[in-house]
């Protein structure tokens, strides 16, 4: 289990999407391969012409799903890297954007080449504010798929530096501000530098969804709903930091992986939670009692094993968490 976690954190370095098929039950429960388009990037050992027999219909799934094959159900994720938002520009609009890009789940870097406009007074939110020149800024930004750049500087010159810079790098999405003229003057500048018409195109500008944006807080919704339907068009999910890391590092731990989820369960399909000596180490299955139960049916596995077991949310437990109904979540238990 921990290989296969190492290689799908070093393959997110690497490409926009790697795509996961886990066995939970089933004659060859808990073999668990990677692949991305039509490439198997990690198989247990003698089960790579399996993994290539199966792709063709495990590739046809959408992310947290279930299929059969033969006699094994597949659990079927897609993961992207975790998303960062990278604001070229320190101005108004970003004071805005800053808010919102933490408020949805984002990590998020702004770069300024004026020191009153990038520091971190100005943006107490911010992960990470740089204030340097646009071009020596990018040296210190990582170049991984999981990027969506908003650039929305001072100037032309410095829209145009970002933008050229940008395209030779990776990236889920590319805005710019501006003016249709201006919009349409960069764009001739890109061609004329050699940019395809194609790659040029890939350019989300004027930036942002028109929904009539006039102040600088309208402008950063029109921009983060712009950047929201597009990270949603692929249907492709993140792992969460934290239960990566820990899988990726930590020995002799337990997972628990909810497979399907029916009715009001707190936590979604493709929730994680990693168990250590008795304690939960990182990410959560919803809470409450049914946590504690997965917890202590996990903490006793024996190293090696697998399990599948079945919770159903009692009407306390939904009382308790606002809901309406009960729900019920089944759960994937492995000891490596």
């Amino acid at each position: 289990m921990q290989k296969i976690y190492q290689t799908l954190r070093d393959a997110l370095q690497q490409y926009d999407w790697v795509g996961s098929a886990l066995v939970y039950d089933g004659a060859l429960q808990g073999v668990q391969f990677l692949w991305q388009e039509d490439k198997i990037l990690y198989a247990p050992e003698g089960m790579q012409d399996w993994a290539k027999e199966v792709l063709p219909l495990v590739a046809k799934q959408d992310s947290k799903t279930c299929v059969a094959v033969q006699e094994n159900q597949i659990f079927v994720e897609r993961f992207c890297n975790s998303p960062q938002w990278v604001i070229l520009g320190g101005g108004h609009i970003s004071l805005s954007l800053v808010r919102l890009g933490k408020l949805l789940g984002f990590s998020v870097t702004v770069v300024d080449d004026r020191q009153e406009f990038a520091n971190t007074e100005r943006f107490p939110e911010a992960d990470n504010v740089a204030c340097s020149d646009f071009q020596t800024a990018f040296s210190k930004i990582p170049d991984v798929p999981g990027s969506y750049y908003i650039v929305v500087t001072r100037g032309h010159q410095a829209d145009l530096l970002c933008v050229r810079e940008i395209l030779n790098r990776k990236y889920a999405y590319l805005g710019m501000i501006g003016s249709k003229q201006k919009v349409a003057k960069t764009k001739q500048q890109l061609l004329e530098d050699g940019f395809s018409k194609q790659k040029i195109e890939e350019i989300y500008a004027p930036i942002g969804l028109k929904i009539g944006a006039v102040t600088p807080e309208e402008i950063a919704v029109c921009i983060a709903a712009e950047i929201i339907q597009v990270k949603n068009k692929n249907k492709i999910d993140t792992i969460d930091a934290q239960v990566l890391d820990a899988l990726c590092t930590i020995e002799d731990c337990g997972l628990a992986l909810i497979v399907q989820k029916d009715g009001s369960a707190p936590r979604e399909a493709g929730a994680r939670m990693v168990v250590k000596n008795g304690k939960i180490v990182a990410g959560s299955i919803g809470g409450g009692a049914v946590e504690y139960a997965a917890l202590c049916h996990c903490d006793a596995l024996q190293t090696g094993q697998q399990d599948l077991q079945h919770y159903v949310l009692q009407a306390e437990d939904s009382a308790a968490l606002g809901m309406i109904c009960g729900g019920n979540n089944l759960v994937y238990f492995s000891k490596k």
